[in-house]
C-alpha cells in the first residue's frame, strides 16, 4: 500500500490491525508513528494503551498478549514491536527465541481493536519467508525509501505548503541540490525560509532562487558549484569572492582544487555524452549525480568546447601536483586557475 493511502486511512479512524514498516528513511517512518499514536489512542491515556517492546528482549507470544487485550478507557490498543529482525535474513542479535507460528495464527483472526506495529529497521524483508509472505497478504507494508528526484521535489513542494508558503519546481530541485536529499535539514530550511517570508511580509509566500541562495545553508562543494557557476556566466568577481570567502573560513586550498577538478570532469562527461542521445536522468543514474547538479553542469558545458575541457583538466591535474609538492603557492595556483576558465571561456 502506498505510503499517503494508509496515511489517509488513519486519519479517516480505519485502521489496520498489524502494520510493517521498514526501509532506510526514518523520517517518513516517525512521521508515520506519529500519526498513527496520535489519531488511535488519547494522550491522556497513553501510557495505559501503548506498549512499547524490543524484539531483541521480549519474544512475540508476550507481545501478542498485550495486542489480544482490549484498551483501557480509550477506543484502540497500539503494540509496537522495534527490531523485528526476524523478518530479515539477519544474524539474531541476541538469545530471544520468536515462536513466529504465534503471529501466523495471530493474522487469521487478529484483535479488531488494536493494531501491532513491526518496525523491522532494515533496509528490505526476506521475502523467502513464509511470514513475510503472510504478511504482505493480511497486513499493511510500508517500504519507506529514500525519495528521489519527482519524489523528493513533489514532498519538497509539499512541506513548503504545509509551511504556508510556495516552491515551484525548479527552485525545489534548486534547494534538494543546496541542501541535499536528508528530509530533516529539507523541513528545517524550508521551515526557517517560510518563517523569512511571513516576517518579511512576503505577499506571496514564494520560496524563490533569491529566497534559497539567500538563506539556505552553504556547504564547500555547494560553494565550488557557484563558484564555477560565475565563472563560466562572466560573473568572474563575484567568483573570486566565493573563492576567498571559503579560505577565510578555513577551507584547505588543495580540497578546494579538487573539488574543482570534480566539477569540470563533471562539466566534460555531461559534454562528451549528452550528444549519444542520454537524457539528463541517464546521466544523472550513470553518473551517480543529483538530476540537479547534472542539468546545471549540461548548461555549464555549452560554454565549453571539449578541447577547452581537456586543457582545463590537465591544468587542474598539474597545479594540484605543484601544490602538493610545494612547487607553487596553494592560494595563486586557485587564482590562476580561474583566470585561465575566463580565457578559455574567450577563445
Amino acid at each position: 500500500m502506498p505510503l499517503r493511502t494508509a496515511m489517509r486511512e488513519i486519519k479517516q479512524k480505519r485502521f489496520a490491525p498489524v502494520y510493517v514498516l521498514y526501509g532506510p528513511e526514518t523520517y517518513l517512518k516517525e512521521e508515520f508513528m506519529t500519526l498513527l499514536r496520535n489519531e488511535m489512542i488519547d494522550p491522556t491515556y497513553a501510557d495505559l494503551n501503548i506498549g512499547m517492546y524490543d524484539c531483541a528482549q521480549t519474544p512475540l507470544e508476550d507481545m501478542l498478549v498485550e495486542a489480544n487485550t482490549l484498551p483501557f478507557l480509550s477506543d484502540y490498543r497500539l503494540v509496537i514491536a522495534s527490531n523485528a529482525y526476524f523478518l530479515t535474513g539477519a544474524k539474531p542479535p541476541s538469545k530471544i527465541e520468536h515462536n513466529t507460528d504465534v503471529l501466523l495464527d495471530y493474522l487469521k483472526d487478529p484483535t479488531p481493536s488494536s493494531s501491532l506495529v513491526l518496525d523491522v529497521q532494515a533496509d528490505k524483508l526476506d521475502e523467502r519467508k513464509k511470514l513475510t509472505k503472510q504478511l504482505q497478504q493480511r497486513a499493511v507494508v510500508l517500504g519507506f525509501q529514500t525519495l528521489r528526484d519527482t519524489d523528493l521535489y513533489g514532498w519538497i513542494e509539499r512541506t513548503a505548503q504545509r509551511f504556508g508558503a510556495q516552491i515551484e519546481r525548479e527552485n525545489a530541485m534548486l534547494l534538494a541540490e543546496r541542501v541535499g536529499s536528508e528530509l530533516r535539514l529539507l523541513v528545517k530550511e524550508i521551515e526557517k525560509m517560510a518563517l523569512y517570508l511571513k516576517k518579511s511580509d512576503n505577499q506571496t509566500g514564494e520560496i524563490t532562487r533569491e529566497t534559497i541562495e539567500l538563506l539556505a545553508s552553504r556547504t564547500l562543494e555547494q560553494d565550488v558549484f557557484f563558484l564555477v557557476e560565475a565563472v563560466v556566466t562572466g560573473r568572474v568577481t563575484d567568483a573570486f569572492r566565493t573563492l576567498y570567502d571559503c579560505l577565510k573560513m578555513g577551507e584547505e586550498p588543495i580540497k578546494l582544487m579538487a573539488l574543482l577538478a570534480r566539477q569540470f570532469r563533471l562539466i566534460y562527461h555531461v559534454k562528451t555524452r549528452a550528444p549519444l542521445g542520454y537524457t539528463q536522468q541517464q546521466l544523472a543514474g550513470m553518473l551517480k549525480m543529483h538530476p540537479y547538479a547534472v542539468k546545471k553542469a549540461l548548461e555549464q558545458a555549452r560554454h565549453f568546447s571539449e578541447a577547452s575541457l581537456r586543457r582545463l583538466l590537465g591544468i587542474l591535474a598539474e597545479e594540484d601536483y605543484r601544490m602538493k609538492s610545494g612547487q607553487t603557492d596553494k592560494r595563486l595556483a586557485l587564482e590562476v586557475f580561474i583566470a585561465k576558465v575566463g580565457q578559455e571561456l574567450q577563445r
